[in-house]
C-alpha cells in the first residue's frame, strides 16, 4: 500500500482504506482521490462518476488470483481519465472523418496510447503523490490531443 506519508500527501489515510476492508471500496477511495487531485479539471462530476464505475466494474471484473494493486489501479484511473477527456477534445476531429472504420480505429488508437502512457507514467515508488497523479493525467492528455488533434 506504500508509506503512511505518501499516501496522506495523495489525500490518503492508510489505516482509514485498511478499514475499508474490500479492494472495491480501497480502488473507488483512490479513483476518488485521484479526481480531487485535479481542482482544474475538464472532467465533469457525470463522467468522473463513470470513470469511477468504470474502474470499479475493472476491479470486480479482475481474476481473485490476480486482484489490482493500489498502483494498478491509480494508473487505469490516469488511463480511464486521459482516454475520457482526449476523445472529448479531439471528438470533433474524429466525427470529421466520414469512414467509420476510420474513426472506431481513431478511437481504439487513442485508448490503448492512454494505457501505454498510464503504465509508462512515473509514480513514487511508496505511492503517488497528488501532484503526481494530477502531473500524469494532464501530461497523458496534452501529449494525446497534440497527437490526435487537429492542431487547433
Amino acid at each position: 500500500m506504500g508509506d503512511r506519508a505518501t499516501l496522506e500527501q495523495a489525500g490518503l489515510n492508510y489505516s482509514e482504506l485498511q478499514a475499508l476492508g474490500s479492494v472495491v471500496a480501497i480502488g473507488t477511495r483512490i479513483v476518488e482521490a485521484a479526481f480531487d487531485s485535479r481542482s482544474d479539471s475538464t472532467i465533469a462530476d457525470d463522467e468522473s462518476r463513470e470513470t469511477i464505475a468504470k474502474v470499479v466494474e475493472w476491479i470486480l471484473e479482475s481474476s481473485p488470483d490476480q486482484t489490482p494493486t493500489p498502483d494498478d489501479i491509480v494508473r487505469r484511473s490516469i488511463e480511464l481519465m486521459i482516454t475520457d477527456v482526449t476523445l472529448t477534445e479531439v471528438g470533433h476531429t474524429i466525427r470529421a472523418e466520414p469512414s467509420r472504420e476510420k474513426r472506431a480505429e481513431a478511437e481504439q488508437e487513442i485508448r490503448y496510447a492512454a494505457e501505454v502512457y498510464a503504465s509508462q507514467v512515473t509514480l513514487n515508488s511508496t505511492g503517488p503523490t497528488e501532484q503526481e497523479i494530477a502531473a500524469a493525467i494532464q501530461g497523458g492528455i496534452d501529449q494525446l490531443s497534440r497527437i490526435f488533434g487537429d492542431g487547433e
